[in-house]
Parts: C-alpha cells; structure tokens; sequence
C-alpha cells in the first residue's frame, strides 16, 4: 500500500513538474522595451505603437513591444546606450546615431538632398544599405524608416532672402555638419535642447530656430514667432530601431513578422504623416504666421562653401548622395 502510495505521489509530482514547466515555456517571451523622447500625441509615438499591435498580432504574442513616450526612460541618446549596454530595446532616432556611426552625419548637411525623391532613392540605394549595415553593426538595426517633413526656418524677422540670414542668431540641432553650412549662410549658431526653444524664442536669446512645419505647429513656436520661411534646407527620414543582440537571437519566423510589422507601420506613419502636414500648415496660416516662399538656390549655394570643410568621410558621403541624382 506505501510502495503504491509512493508511486501515485511521485506520477503526481511528476504531473506538476510538467505543468510547471509547460507555463514557463508559456512565459518564455520577448519583451522589446522601446523609449521615445516624443508626447503620446506624436506620430512617431502613435506610429511605434501600431509597431508593437503588428508584432504581437503577428509573432502570436511570442514578441511584446512595450512603448514608453515622453522621455520618461530618457532621450534619444540614453535610449541608444540603453541599447548598446543591453537595458534598451528599441528607438526611433537619426542624429543622435552619429555618436557612434559618424556617416549619418549626412542627414544633417543643408541642402545635400534636393527633394523628398532623391532621399527616397538614396535610402534605398546600395549606399542606404551600407549605412544601415554599419548601424546593425553598432548594434543598432534599422527596421524601417519615416519620412519627415523638410525643415524650415522660423523667425522674429521676415527672411526673403539668404542675405537677411546674416547676424541671425538661428537655434540648429547639435550636428557636426549642420552649423557650418548656417554659418556659410551667414548666420550665428546656437545649439541648444529642443525642450528649450520655446523660451529663448520668447525671451529673444535666439531670434529663429528651424524645424519641420510639423513641429513648428505641435510645440506652438509659431505663439512666439509671427514668421516663417519656406528654406526647405533639409530632407531628412528617421530609423525604428531595433537592439541588434536581441533581434539576432529571434527565430527566423520572428524576424520575418517583425520585418513585416514594421513595413506595414511604415505605410501607417506615412499616412500619419501626410494628415499632420496638412494640419500643420492650416493651424500656422489660422494663427495669422506670415509664410514666405524664397528662391532655395541661392540658399543652397552659400550652404555648399562649407561643404569642402567637411572631413574626408563626410567628402565621400556627399558624392554617394549625388550620384544617385
């Protein structure tokens, strides 16, 4: 009877061993931590979002994307650290990226990329492949991208032609190519964080900033700003990343349904990204801005004396991106 007892306590034990370690298989997730320095209301943040439903929908919940916004883990810099030191899964990021692979410093160069069509073609050249392999190499791997709208200038003064840039103190990102080309054009650069235009706009330390129509609406510079030019000086796109080390240990089926998440996001974001446009530049013309078209080419050919003072890498760059005109 005890040598009985004994065996039906060791099939019972036996049974729940077996439960435990099918709930732990069970568990046996991927969870993708993404942080974005954007509010919720951002389209990249509702565009990662829609990232993070494909890849659940598609992976059958073997992949979780969890999305943090509102630099609540951080900028876009610590996110890329985050990722390179294993605490950070993803981001959606582009000059803070040349940190560490100093090629895309060429997003940053005024008036390198004619139009939308040409960066469109340069992305996905082989040259667009290159840059995306020195990434994945830096343990950053670019999924997809979202076009961004082109930057523009916006400004105390009304700015007709590339003369009237000349003493302007103009806030520019903290780039290594973008505030030699505005000092060709005859501007004062101040570098300085995004979270801080608004106010030294207001308080006229600075007298322009340039960005995106986009952002000039959603972070309201046009309250303290009563012009804006159409300069067009930058096309540029942003990468969805993803940390390399925990892509490379996917399977072969979750690549190829993130892959396609991502694909499928992009043409969301686009879509995003046309309706925001248009909003953006009905609420600027409702707050009574002052828009002004200006002849881009002689902006650009004053932006290019500073091309020759770029360094041999960044030499090479700029002839990758024109030979694809």
């Amino acid at each position: 009877m005890k040598k009985l007892l004994l065996i039906v306590s060791l099939i019972t034990l036996i049974g729940f061993l077996a439960a435990c370690g099918s709930e732990s298989s069970g568990d046996d997730v991927v969870e993708i931590k993404y942080s974005l320095d954007q509010p919720a209301s951002h389209i990249w943040v509702e565009a990662t979002n829609k990232f993070a439903e494909l890849v659940e929908e598609k992976t059958d919940g073997s992949v979780v994307v969890e999305v943090h916004d509102s630099a609540s883990l951080g900028t876009q810099r610590e996110a890329l650290e985050g990722m390179k030191n294993g605490t950070m899964g993803g981001t959606v990021s582009l000059e803070p990226v040349s940190a560490w692979v100093e090629e895309i410093g060429i997003f940053g160069i005024p008036y390198l990329f004619e139009n939308q069509d040409h960066l469109g073609e340069f992305l996905a050249s082989e040259h667009g492949e290159e840059l995306d392999q020195l990434m994945i190499e830096e343990g950053f791997r670019p999924l997809t991208y979202f076009m961004r709208a082109p930057r523009q200038i916006s400004s105390n003064e009304k700015i007709e032609s590339v003369e009237d840039l000349e003493g302007l103190n103009i806030r520019v990102p903290e780039s290594p190519t973008a505030p030699p080309a505005f000092e060709a054009m005859g501007a004062r650069v101040v570098t300085l964080p995004i979270s801080e235009v608004y106010s030294a706009l207001q308080q006229k330390v600075i007298d322009a900033q340039e960005n995106p129509l986009t952002q000039i609406y959603s972070d309201k510079f046009y309250e303290v700003q009563d012009y804006i030019t159409l300069s067009n000086h930058q096309f540029q796109a942003a990468y969805l990343l993803v940390s390399e080390d925990i892509y490379s240990k996917l399977t072969d089926e979750q690549k190829e349904a993130i892959q396609e998440a991502a694909e499928e996001t992009q043409a969301f974001e686009s879509e995003l990204h046309k309706k925001e446009l248009d909003e953006a530049i009905q609420g600027l013309e409702d707050a009574g801005v002052e828009i002004t078209e200006v002849n881009t080419a002689e902006f650009a050919e004053k932006a290019a004396e500073a091309y020759t003072g770029y360094d041999d890498l960044m030499q090479e760059w700029i002839e990758k991106v024109n030979s694809i005109k």
